[in-house]
């Protein structure tokens, strides 16, 4: 049961991940990453070799990695959503959960928008959605560290793994909120490349170097 849960993560994050990844594949072969001989090297020995564009195949690999942790993280925010409506009927004390939830859903937004290679707006989405992971973690483990000084801190087992859990998940988010900050720093020139496609009601229409 206990890798059921995991492992029923990673598929639910998988399966949007591929259809969204394969379909927005070619918004990344807009982007060029070099210049090719255009002659052989026998030819460019008697005149100057002329060259042309290379471009990518697909999203580099640390996009993707960021875009799949993106997904893994923020689909947390329905589980969050149900905890927090059932806390808020309670009592009121799901009222906690809502930043979470807002940083959930940010994440989950940038996970598609890195995917599809949103000009602009995939680059601002990311940093805002991983200043939210960072801020929110930040505070979560400080009130886990006074906790510890009052009446309240764990007394007995099942406490303390509830307080190492904790603090363990939102360790692994602040390690996601880095590489997001990370790939999108790397990759900051393809992210504000304009697409090159045409819009028209509402479709894309690629060209012929993008399909």
């Amino acid at each position: 049961m206990l890798v059921a849960i995991p492992l029923g993560l990673v598929l639910a994050a998988a399966l949007p991940y591929v259809l969204v990844e394969k379909k927005w594949r070619w918004r990344w072969r807009e982007v060029e990453i070099g210049r090719l001989p255009t002659h052989s090297v026998e030819q460019s020995l008697y005149r100057d070799s002329g060259t042309v564009p290379a471009y990518l195949r697909e999203a580099p690999r640390m996009i993707k990695v960021a875009a799949f942790s993106c997904l893994l993280f923020g689909q947390m925010f329905v589980p969050g959503l149900l905890m927090g409506a059932f806390g808020l009927v309670a009592g009121g004390i799901g009222l906690v959960s809502i930043p979470g939830l807002i940083t959930a859903a940010k994440l989950y937004a940038t996970g598609f928008a890195l995917l599809r290679r949103d000009p602009r707006e995939a680059y601002f989405k990311a940093r805002n959605a991983a200043a939210w992971a960072f801020w929110l973690n930040g505070v979560i483990f400080a009130l886990s560290l006074l906790l510890l000084a009052t009446p309240l801190r764990p007394s007995n087992g099942v406490a303390w793994g509830l307080w190492l859990s904790t603090n363990g998940y939102g360790l692994l988010s602040v390690l996601q909120a880095w590489l997001c900050r990370r790939a999108t720093s790397r990759y900051e020139d393809a992210l504000f490349l304009p697409t090159e496609a045409t819009r028209l009601h509402g479709t894309w229409y690629r060209h012929a170097r993008a399909a």
